[in-house]
């Protein structure tokens, strides 16, 4: 076995495993889609488990009856989003989605980097037919890495936003801290490990924005600027001026 081979937790797969599993344990093609399905499959638990999280969202949006609302981010509805935004402005409200969950995960596939070299960014042109105002208050909402200049997608965000509402970004991130609690414990290591030894990327490579990140580059876009941490989600608002 090469030193390649012993780095890759795949090949350590005995006898004994194929007689349980089955030859297809030992395909690479069959590893890769299933590490791949289990890496991007789980925004909508997560998220649903997230109650604290998401009524600090809701909070910082500052929601009220008959607002007009925009979200870009992925999996929007199955997370829950639209429904709990929906039972806080009311029928007059509106909810205006931009989901970006196939665009990710193709560029993430494609390895594509974006101007600021980050995998899976890019540069984002989703408000530019909507005129300065027209939305109440603008939330990204597990999206917040796929951009590649938050100086130019937080300006524009908040172009097609009223003044004196908020915009909330928040993100289940892979942070350093993430990367830190992985290395902690040889169970979660190896996992990750044998996941992303099929993705195509390594933990290193997932793109970041932390908080402090964000307000270095809303600083002078927006003022009242917080963040709440929890459980590896990360939460950023500020309000229009």
């Amino acid at each position: 076995m090469s030193k390649m081979d012993k780095e890759d937790p795949w090949k350590w797969m005995q006898p004994y495993d194929v007689r349980r599993f089955g030859d297809v344990i030992l395909d690479e093609k069959e590893q890769e889609r299933w590490c791949r399905a289990v890496l991007l499959g789980g925004l909508p638990f997560m998220w649903r488990k997230a109650e604290v999280a998401r009524n600090v969202i809701y909070d910082r949006l500052e929601l009220r009856d008959g607002d007009k609302v925009l979200v870009i981010g992925e999996c929007i509805e199955p997370c829950g989003f639209v429904d709990d935004m929906r039972a806080r402005i009311g029928p007059k409200g509106e909810v205006h989605v931009i989901d970006i969950t196939d665009e990710a995960r193709d560029n993430y596939i494609a390895k594509k980097r974006g101007r600021g070299g980050q995998l899976a960014t890019w540069q984002w042109n989703y408000t530019r037919a909507f005129a300065d105002g027209t939305f109440d208050c603008a939330t990204c909402l597990q999206g917040v890495q796929h951009t590649d200049d938050w100086r130019e997608t937080g300006a524009e965000m908040l172009r097609v936003m009223k003044p004196g509402r908020n915009i909330v970004l928040a993100e289940i991130a892979y942070s350093p801290e993430t990367a830190m609690k992985i290395e902690l414990d040889m169970h979660i290591e190896y996992v990750f490990e044998k996941l992303l030894a099929r993705v195509g990327w390594k933990l290193d490579e997932f793109p970041y924005y932390s908080p402090k990140d964000l307000e270095t580059a809303f600083a002078g876009l927006v003022k009242d600027t917080g963040a709440f941490v929890w459980k590896g989600i990360e939460i950023f608002w500020g309000r229009k001026p």
